[in-house]
């Protein structure tokens, strides 16, 4: 075990979790600006992967119509006129823009920047519709908040359990194509203490959400959040590298400290929407 990496790993979790907790649970501006802040890095980030791969994307197109989805939801709600127009403008604009670019492949760079626009920012957004999950359902702001607390919490301790038990108990390869050190008996790991973390929560400051809602998200993280993880190793394995940055100690960059919330925050917020609709 790397231990001089897991200090540092520690280190800055121990600084960054209790900020990202206290914004998730406040809402409101201090989190509309770290879930545009994760849009930003995780955009340069991702189409650093694609220029990896010898592709151009128009970042800053890319990275501007990121921004505005997110104050789009932010300011006006997540209607879908808005998003759709935000999304369609993009698009025009990418293809008018490869006209005048002459670099590389139209395909591949128009493709790369509608990806990672939907990749990072299109899924990210989903975590501030969470937050902002009382504009559409009969929920109180505070309930969002804790109910964000406790996704954040549960993917963080499925993360954590799955790499301990894996390192001590794994001995089958789960995905040695896209991650040769993940194991079964890690993700088995993983997925019984996402449910137990999602029950511990009930009891603990969930008070609004029956036990077999907690237990059904802790299931989707354990399961889908997992497999977000690999996705994000798919696209950097592709590319080339280890790491999507190294812009956090001990962690890598921003896709590789957030992936895990990329494919949950839709099928949570799905479920939550239908769960109060």
């Amino acid at each position: 075990m790397d231990w001089k990496n897991l200090s540092k790993r520690v280190a800055v979790a121990a600084v960054a979790a209790p900020l990202i907790l206290w914004s998730a649970w406040r809402g409101g501006l201090p989190f509309f600006i770290f879930i545009e802040a994760i849009i930003f890095l995780g955009l340069l980030e991702f189409y650093q992967l694609a220029q990896a791969k010898g592709i151009h994307p128009n970042r800053w197109l890319g990275i501007i119509a990121g921004l505005a989805l997110g104050a789009q939801i932010y300011f006006r709600g997540p209607t879908e006129a808005g998003l759709w127009l935000t999304a369609m403008l993009l698009v025009v604009l990418l293809v008018v823009s490869e006209l005048f670019r002459n670099q590389g492949s139209a395909l591949h760079n128009t493709g790369a920047t509608l990806l990672g626009f939907a990749y990072v920012a299109g899924l990210w957004s989903f975590m501030l519709l969470l937050r902002e999950l009382p504009r559409t359902a009969p929920v109180s702001y505070g309930s969002a908040g804790t109910w964000l607390v406790m996704l954040l919490v549960t993917i963080w301790v499925c993360d954590t359990a799955a790499y301990f038990t894996g390192l001590a108990l794994g001995r089958h390869k789960l995905f040695a194509r896209v991650s040769p050190k993940k194991t079964w008996e890690g993700a088995i790991g993983g997925l019984i203490f996402s449910i137990l973390m999602a029950v511990v929560s009930h009891y603990w400051f969930v008070r609004d959400l029956r036990l077999s809602d907690c237990i059904s998200i802790g299931i989707i993280i354990g399961t889908i959040g997992q497999m977000s993880d690999l996705a994000e190793s798919l696209f950097k394995r592709d590319a080339g590298v280890k790491d999507s940055s190294s812009l956090i100690p001990g962690h890598g960059g921003v896709l590789d400290r957030f992936d895990s919330e990329m494919l949950v925050a839709p099928l949570v917020y799905l479920y939550l929407l239908l769960t109060f609709i």
